[in-house]
């Protein structure tokens, strides 16, 4: 009978015991997954340190949307955005260039498509081949000589700089002292060339100017 309740005492002790310890053991549980998880905020917060998680994130997002539509960017930016996305959760200093980097899909810098220049309205000129008998003492009585007049109809001036006449196989002399080139014409300017070749025999001439070049078909 003794030994009996020697047996039960013993066996209420060791769970008296047991039930005291649980707390302990149930709160260093605690403070070890409460420590880990402050370990891994801290980890993540420095990640992004000196920066916010959204604005990091944010940053990531416009690189992604360059590189993932890469045929409208330029292949330099979406290089650069592409090496940003893969360094700058590795190297501290990669993430200070991404976050300082004027790089966004938004930005028309980097947009491969590039507004073609707006193409100036084309001069206006006229022309025209006149004939008359040679005034020149070199030339035969009765021979005949052809004049190219240019006209100008533009309303902004511009400067004749040089014509070339049948693709060149059409000389010319200057006619008069107002007409040697660089000659500036305003609207209504006339000058005067005296033709190598027949009147007949032109087809067309090209003028060149400091605002372009213009075609001129007979």
């Amino acid at each position: 009978m003794k030994k009996i309740l020697s047996t039960v005492a013993l066996s209420t002790l060791l769970l008296a015991c047991s039930q005291n310890n649980q707390p302990a053991q149930q709160s260093a549980t605690d403070q070890a997954e409460h420590s880990s998880s402050n370990t891994a905020t801290q980890k993540e917060q420095s990640k992004y340190a000196p920066y916010s998680k959204e604005e990091v994130e944010a940053k990531v997002q416009a690189l992604t949307q360059i590189v993932e539509n890469d045929t409208e960017y330029l292949p330099a930016a979406v290089k650069q955005a592409q090496s940003f996305l893969e360094s700058w959760d590795k190297y501290p200093e990669a993430l200070k260039s991404m976050m300082e980097s004027d790089l966004d899909p938004n930005n028309p810098e980097y947009s491969n498509h590039i507004p073609m220049e707006m193409e100036q309205p084309a001069l206006s000129v006229r022309a025209q081949i006149t004939s008359r008998e040679s005034q020149s003492a070199f030339n035969v009585q009765g021979a005949i000589e052809y004049i190219l007049e240019i006209q100008s109809t533009n309303d902004q001036p511009f400067v004749l700089q040089g014509m070339s006449i049948n693709r060149g196989r059409c000389g010319y002399y200057t006619a008069d002292f107002h007409s040697k080139m660089p000659v500036q014409m305003s609207y209504s300017s006339t000058v005067s060339y005296l033709l190598k070749c027949r009147g007949d025999q032109v087809l067309e001439a090209e003028l060149t100017t400091d605002q372009g070049n213009v075609s001129l078909s007979f």
